[in-house]
């Protein structure tokens, strides 16, 4: 590939438009996506130990870190990196998970990341912002 040139640049109109309807698609996505996280944390909660509910918070954070990073949330992408990490962590721990006080904090930046996503998606449409309560 030469260099400085970009794909996205070689794409036609109409693969650009479905590009964005994908990104659309998965963007509409993102709630249920963080639901399930926030599902999985609380079922962690007061768990002294618990591989099978760690298990299923990497699988979800996992997905999300990498297929948001595929459709352009690069803040969302990171902030579930932080949590795949942890994760990841407490599963090499055996389950045990270290420092769940940590977890709140990277919970709060992946919601606050999705947040700032569709503020900037808004602003990128010229829809008015709403401010903040």
């Amino acid at each position: 590939m030469a260099s400085g040139t970009n794909t996205v640049d070689k794409l036609t109109e109409a693969q650009r438009a479905r590009l964005r309807a994908l990104r659309r698609s998965y963007e509409a996505e993102l709630p249920e996506k963080l639901a399930l996280i926030a599902g999985a944390v609380a079922a962690l909660e007061g768990a002294e130990s618990d591989r099978a509910g760690l298990e299923q918070l990497y699988q979800h954070i996992h997905k999300l870190a990498g297929s948001a990073a595929i459709y352009g949330f690069d803040e969302i992408s990171r902030a579930a990196g932080s949590l795949e990490a942890w994760a990841s962590s407490a599963l090499t721990a055996g389950g045990a998970a270290p420092a769940r006080v940590e977890l709140a904090p990277m919970v709060d930046a992946l919601h606050q990341a999705f947040s700032a996503s569709r503020t900037m998606r808004k602003r990128a449409r010229g829809a008015p912002i709403r401010p903040r309560r």
